[in-house]
Formats: structure tokens, C-alpha cells, sequence
């Protein structure tokens, strides 16, 4: 597919979400959460926000809270208009592909983060869900969405519900944090990251030695090499 390059254009043009800089001292309240998850819920109605289910992980779950499950099926559709002029472009035997994407920026605002400035003038992200850097190779990171997946989230959902301060003048340990506390506070078990290290290597041979058409799928769910590869010592 041959794209002029005037069809590509800067993602400076497209419209910016985000929950600012702040200065300190710097406490968010329930009443910033009930914005940042409004804020949200209008981004995912962007037809480019289909990459954030294409993602999987934790940006998978955010914006199934903000659409339903029924969304599902729609992303399988094909690209947004977006796509072409602001997406991810791969080259790939003479031909040009495309497929929506999402900035750094706009995964930071999925998972509600703040740029907070802090004394030395350097700045801090604090962010009311784990960013994709503390959730991959954390204890939750197992290749798909499990039950125990699951009841965090809604775990979180409660904390963040029954536990962040309404005043700002209170404190409490609900409120958005850092990438490192969200890696302490997701480790659980420690094996996890052995396990999701082999699924990946399991799921690149197979892919690179072994699927084709449409058998791609069931192959994929059937192999008894994916399962032999991520129980092995």
C-alpha cells in the first residue's frame, strides 16, 4: 500500500489527554478520580482507542471499564480512520501495514498518572493503576487476564472507591503512586515472571516454526509445545 507522505502527520495533532503537571505538595482525592475515570471513558469513545484492547494487560481491563465487553467483537473490525495518518506503520515483504497506536502519553492518562514536580526539579509519575512498565514481569503478568487478575482489580476498584480521602487535608494509602511502589505492591508469586518468560519464548518458536493460515488459533490453544515449554524447569 503506497502512503504519500502528506497522509502521515504529527501526533501533535491530535487531540491531547492528560491530567497535567503539578507542583508540590501534591495529594489527589477521590473527587480527581471520579475526573480522571470521566476523562477516560471520553477517550475510549476515540475510534483509535482500540489499540489500548489490543495491548492487553491492565490497559485491556481499563478500557473494558470504560466500554463493556461488549466492545469486543468491534475491535476485530479493522483500523480507525487514525490509523494511516498517526498509527504504527510496518514494512513487511514490499508491502506497507498499518494499525492504530496509542503515545506515551495517552498510556499514561489510561492508567491515570500525574507528572508531579519534585524538589530537585526532576519529575515523578504517580498514577491510579499500574503503568504497563510495573505491570510486565510483575505477579500478575501471565500472559492473560485470570481470575486472580480479576479480583485485584476489583480489589483496587473498592480501595480506590471506599479508601482515597474526600479532603485533601487527610491522608490515606489508596492515592495514585510511583512505578516503583506498584512493582512492591505486585510481586505476589515469585515464580510468575519464570512462567510468563517461557510462555513467551513457547509462543515466538511455535510462530516462527509453525503456524500458518487459519489454523493459527486452534494450533496456538492445542500445541502440546506451549505447555510443555512453560513447565519445564
Amino acid at each position: 500500500m503506497a502512503v504519500p507522505p502528506s497522509a502521515r502527520r504529527p501526533l501533535s495533532e491530535l487531540r491531547t489527554y492528560s491530567l497535567r503537571y503539578f507542583r508540590p505538595p501534591f495529594k489527589a482525592v477521590y473527587a480527581d478520580y471520579i475526573t480522571y475515570e470521566q476523562y477516560r471513558h471520553e477517550f475510549m469513545k476515540e475510534d483509535r482507542a482500540r489499540a489500548a484492547l489490543l495491548r492487553g494487560g491492565i490497559l485491556w481491563r481499563l478500557a473494558l471499564h470504560s466500554l463493556g465487553f461488549d466492545i469486543l467483537p468491534s475491535v476485530l473490525i479493522g483500523i480507525s480512520q487514525d490509523a494511516v495518518p498517526f498509527g504504527q506503520m510496518l514494512s513487511l515483504n514490499g508491502k506497507t501495514h498499518f494499525d492504530d497506536d496509542l503515545s506515551e502519553e495517552e498510556v499514561d492518562f489510561i492508567c491515570g498518572t500525574y507528572y508531579v514536580y519534585t524538589n530537585n526539579g526532576c519529575i515523578e509519575k504517580l498514577s491510579w493503576w499500574p503503568r504497563p512498565q510495573a505491570w510486565a514481569g510483575s505477579g500478575l503478568d501471565v500472559g492473560f487476564w485470570s481470575s486472580r487478575c480479576e479480583d485485584w482489580f476489583q480489589k483496587r476498584l473498592e480501595n480506590i472507591r471506599q479508601g482515597v480521602s474526600r479532603r485533601r487535608d487527610s491522608s490515606d494509602n489508596n492515592g495514585p503512586v510511583n512505578n516503583t511502589r506498584w512493582k512492591q505492591g505486585l510481586k505476589f508469586n515469585a515464580a510468575t515472571k519464570k512462567f510468563k518468560k517461557n510462555l513467551d519464548t513457547a509462543c515466538s518458536n511455535f510462530l516462527a516454526t509453525k503456524a500458518s493460515g487459519k489454523s493459527l488459533f486452534c494450533r496456538l490453544l492445542y500445541t502440546s509445545d506451549i505447555f510443555s515449554a512453560f513447565t519445564d524447569d
